[in-house]
């Protein structure tokens, strides 16, 4: 009998471990092995993905809606609506700052134009873009070029534009002019044209060359203005129609611009 109740009882313990062996990897069942209580586990645990903004994934936001960069020091956001195609910024513990330096803000090919039918000495904003509040910080640049042409015959003086203005401002009152060229072109067919703004220290106190292109004692020279970038800028490239006649044959056209952030 003894011998009977040992062969069943190993006939047992063998079947069990030909189940246990023919498991998969990591596979526990409960009650065997003594009576253990651990979960059964079908498949590898699939690791779940790190939270957003943590572990170097950035959280996706609009500028305006971006954390306080002192409450997220050492984080990443990617910003959907500041940028050409979006853009990353990091938190210094005070404010934020672009990965990319520097930053496209604006790339259009315009092709806007104005001529000389809208009656002498008559400004015209031919294209536009607005940099939110904030984004320049106190101690970073625009860089703005735009390229323009005049394929018109007429023969009055070209005056390209570029101005900016915020709060109650526009392109045609209460703004800032960043460049005037009036009385400087005659026979150019086209040209590139170049401004860059740079805070000084502070959101509100600039520097912008050139404020004048090339005319007077000092073309191409800093000149401190104040333009307050805790609020929207808008940046609107025009012209003027700087001919004593209003001859259509002074056309000008805005081909393209770019603004840039330098930080």
């Amino acid at each position: 009998m003894k011998n009977e109740a040992a062969s069943e009882r190993d006939a047992g313990v063998t079947a069990r471990r030909r189940v246990l062996l023919a498991l998969p990897a990591g596979l526990v069942v409960q009650g065997c092995g003594g009576g253990g209580s651990a979960a059964a586990a079908a498949a590898p645990a699939v690791a779940s993905p790190p939270p957003s903004g943590v572990g170097g994934v950035a959280a996706i936001t609009s500028w305006a809606s971006r954390p306080a960069a002192a409450a997220s020091p050492g984080q990443a956001i990617m910003i959907t609506d500041v940028g050409v195609n979006g853009s990353v910024w990091i938190s210094n513990g005070s404010d934020w700052v672009s990965l990319a330096s520097p930053l496209t803000l604006a790339h259009k090919f315009s092709n806007a134009r104005m001529d000389g039918s809208v009656g002498a000495r008559t400004d015209v904003l031919l294209d536009s873009t607005t940099i939110p509040a904030y984004v320049l910080r106190p101690i970073s640049a625009l860089r703005i070029t735009a390229a323009y042409s005049f394929p018109g015959a007429g023969s009055g003086n070209k005056a390209p534009q570029i101005k900016a203005w915020f709060g109650s401002g526009s392109y045609a009152t209460s703004y800032v002019a960043l460049l005037d060229t009036r009385d400087q072109f005659t026979t150019q067919k086209s040209f590139l044209l170049a401004v860059t703004l740079q805070n000084l220290g502070s959101l509100s106190l600039n520097q912008v060359r050139p404020n004048d292109y090339a005319g007077g004692a000092s073309g191409n020279a800093w000149a401190q203005v104040g333009i307050d970038f805790s609020q929207d800028v808008t940046i609107g490239l025009g012209a003027l129609n700087n001919a004593a006649t209003a001859d259509p044959g002074d056309v000008q056209r805005l081909e393209w611009f770019t603004i840039e952030l330098v930080a």
